[in-house]
């Protein structure tokens, strides 16, 4: 499992953790640990704790969407908590899926973007 973490304000660099982790195995299991890990180095680079996470997540089958937010943002959350006392930034999760059946269409079919 690959999880990767902005290390600057401008979001420009990034630090990445990876971890082996079970087949067909939806949870990120050791997400905690991944996360207090990148957060401690965007401090490194910047002397500051991000003041919101934005945690965007693919591979989650409709059913599992529940059991994701739950674990995984208290994951989340506990690596945070797990730094300093009270350190609670804004978290917001996004759950991406590439199977959908939105299509999209040109308005005028002879435009060729």
């Amino acid at each position: 499992m690959l999880v990767v973490g902005s290390t600057g304000m401008l979001a420009c660099r990034y630090a990445c953790q990876v971890r082996a982790q079970k087949h067909r195995q939806e949870i990120i299991a050791e997400l905690k640990e991944m996360v207090k890990v990148l957060l401690v180095e965007y401090f490194k680079q910047t002397r500051k704790k991000p003041t919101r996470i934005i945690f965007y997540r693919d591979g989650v089958s409709e059913g599992q969407f529940k059991d994701v937010l739950c674990e995984e943002l208290q994951a989340v959350q506990l690596a945070c908590s797990s730094l300093e006392k009270g350190y609670r930034p804004a978290i917001t999760l996004v759950v991406v899926q590439k199977r959908h059946h939105t299509r999209l269409f040109p308005v005028d079919e002879r435009d060729p973007r």
